[in-house]
């Protein structure tokens, strides 16, 4: 399975992890990140402003696949940021765990389930 296809959605766990996407942007091309609400020109910050919690709810479930970008589990920390947290509850909410990659980043592919 490939881990990335044109169109697929993604979230960094915790949001810092976003910096795997800076170093290696030809890795992520066509793939959506979908917690930014800023960016980093119109943020004046390296990485951006993430969305409300409550956005990211209401729109990670209408994708059919997401990729989550976290650390690999030898060196990842407890997630701690409230906008983390809503990104792992719906992700084991509404999706299944397909494919993973370590590589330094841990990249899991989820894909939403049937519905209920």
């Amino acid at each position: 399975m490939r881990v990335l296809t044109q169109g697929d959605a993604m979230v960094f766990v915790p949001a810092d992890r976003r910096d795997t996407a800076l170093v290696s942007p030809d890795a992520f091309a066509g793939v959506r990140d979908m917690a930014p609400a800023r960016g980093p020109v119109e943020s004046g910050t390296l990485k951006g402003e993430e969305a409300s919690p409550s956005r990211i709810r209401s729109t990670m479930p209408a994708q059919r696949r997401i990729l989550l970008v976290t650390d690999a589990a030898a060196v990842a920390r407890p997630v701690s940021a409230r906008r983390d947290e809503v990104k792992s509850a719906v992700l084991k909410r509404y999706f299944t765990e397909v494919d993973i990659k370590v590589r330094g980043r841990r990249v899991t592919v989820y894909e939403r389930m049937p519905s209920r």
